[in-house]
């Protein structure tokens, strides 16, 4: 049985977090899901619950962090992107011996940041590699509880702005890593939540990832294969 749970935070269409939980209900059927979205967005069938709150889809960082803390969930869970599915029971004992496990960045380590992302001025870090900067991916996190959210939310709010609508998840995961208030641990993204390009014969992965508009084409065929 199933001593976590799951929460996923999501604005806009509901296809996509509709095949998340269709894939959590499969493989981890005695889990709760919790569903984190504003005051308009559809409910979401096979959900435990949704929570809404005031939500600046401007700022989807800090809605997203807010949310988490906000639900303060006393109980373990994973927190969860809405375009992941997942491809087979995740077992507790992944977690047994620490209070939160981050995702650590696998691939794309060595690239190069692209300092105008969606516009923005990441000037700051010319020439830094995605591995120096974002080591840590937050499609899929496990907390004890949601104490973790709280202080990523305080750091989030404290940073430069522009972190509010993008990167400031990972921004508040590195720097609540290295402040080592929480006993860490850490799963590789190659184990956890791969993308479907890195996938091979013999990946051994316990979630999907279907980040960007191009990856999330492919997520209605995977889950066809998944899912029946």
């Amino acid at each position: 049985m199933s001593k976590f749970d799951f929460v996923f935070f999501h604005v806009g269409d509901t296809f996509y977090p509709t095949l998340l939980t269709k894939s959590i209900k499969k493989f981890n059927p005695d889990s709760k899901i919790f569903y984190i979205t504003d005051k308009k967005n559809k409910n979401i069938e096979g959900t435990t619950d949704t929570i809404r709150i005031d939500c600046n889809t401007e700022n989807l960082m800090t809605s997203r962090l807010l949310g988490f803390s906000e639900l303060k969930l006393e109980t373990p869970a994973i927190y969860i992107d809405s375009d992941v599915l997942i491809t087979k029971n995740i077992p507790k004992e992944l977690f047994d011996q620490n209070e939160i496990y981050l995702c650590k960045r696998s691939f794309m380590i060595d690239s190069i940041i692209n300092t105008s992302f969606k516009n923005m001025d990441l000037s700051e870090y010319k020439n830094k590699t995605l591995g120096e900067i974002y080591p840590f991916i937050a499609c899929f996190t496990y907390t004890a509880n949601y104490k973790f959210w709280e202080e990523c939310y305080k750091i989030l709010i404290n940073l430069n702005k522009k972190f509010y609508y993008w990167y400031g998840d990972q921004e508040a995961l590195r720097i609540i890593n290295s402040q080592k208030k929480f006993n860490i641990g850490y799963l590789n993204e190659s184990l956890i939540c791969s993308t479907p390009e890195m996938l091979n014969e013999t990946s051994e992965i316990y979630s999907i990832h279907f980040k960007g508009p191009n990856r999330k084409k492919l997520m209605s065929t995977f889950a066809e294969k998944i899912l029946n």
